[in-house]
């Protein structure tokens, strides 16, 4: 059985007194997930999740398993999968019987090894389960929970061996972020296309938002030329211009749809 639905099921049926202790956790900054990436260091393929402080933009990145890393890219660009996957399992199991997810907090890092605390209440009581951060944080995604550091962890975050920011990679235009999806990403996030740009978010009440477009939709095709690179769009909008309708051919959770999009001026 998965450590994680280990700790469930103590948890649920009551038998998890050297597991869980009620505390709660301070100094702690909130962070968001930017991204899941492959790491182009290393010749191994190796996942990267990182991390943003919400308000000073620091960046924390954390090296998953390869299944850790599918499963919170899947949540990440809403990816519909058939079957519950083990942190969809342990959703549901939390959910059903009525516990609440407060907070997933970063807590430490040693060794280059990072640790994690998921923060429950059931029946009014505040309860602290040691997790992987690639565990926790797949779960507080599922679950809308708030993700936080330690004021420590930021102190001891190293730095990214490699540039995180890539103008190749990725654009924004008219509240459309979007990045290349290449045969890596793809494959991480276990899709069956190879390439496009994927909409990695759409700012609400944006032209884009107002079109349809929706975070996780995979661009195939514009006006029937293919799209393979974020380079192959960009022409279309002429550097902000009008430029007429536009005709998106999209994947959306595996299915092709249209979009039909007026540029603004």
């Amino acid at each position: 059985m998965k450590r994680g639905c280990f700790l469930v099921a103590l948890f649920v049926f009551g038998f998890l007194p050297f597991y869980l202790e009620a505390s709660q956790e301070t100094g702690s900054v909130e962070m968001k997930v930017r991204k899941v990436m492959l790491d182009p260091s290393v010749k191994t393929p190796t996942a990267v999740v990182i991390l943003e402080s919400v308000k000073e933009k620091k960046l924390i990145p954390i090296w998953v398993g390869n299944e850790e890393a599918t499963s919170i890219a899947i949540e990440l660009e809403n990816v519909s999968i058939p079957r519950p996957n083990t942190h969809d399992l342990i959703r549901n199991i939390l959910q059903g019987v009525g516990v609440v997810l407060s907070r997933i907090t970063i807590t430490d890092l040693r060794n280059n090894v990072y640790y994690a605390t998921i923060a429950l209440k059931l029946k009014g009581q505040d309860y602290q389960i040691d997790s992987r951060p690639s565990d926790a944080i797949a779960v507080a995604l599922r679950m809308r929970a708030p993700i936080y550091a330690s004021s420590q962890v930021l102190a001891k975050a190293s730095q990214l061996p490699f540039s995180e920011r890539s103008k190749e990679d990725s654009s924004k235009i008219f509240g459309l972020q979007i990045q290349d999806l290449t045969p890596a990403l793809a494959s991480l996030m276990d899709l069956q296309v190879k390439q496009g740009v994927l909409v990695a978010d759409v700012e609400l009440g944006s032209p884009a938002f107002e079109a349809g477009i929706q975070r996780g939709d995979i661009i195939l095709k514009a006006n029937d030329r293919p799209i393979n690179k974020v380079a192959d769009l960009e022409p279309f909008f002429k550097n902000g211009k009008k430029s007429g309708q536009l005709r998106l051919e999209i994947l959306r959770k595996g299915k092709p749809t249209t979009v039909l999009w007026d540029l603004p001026s």
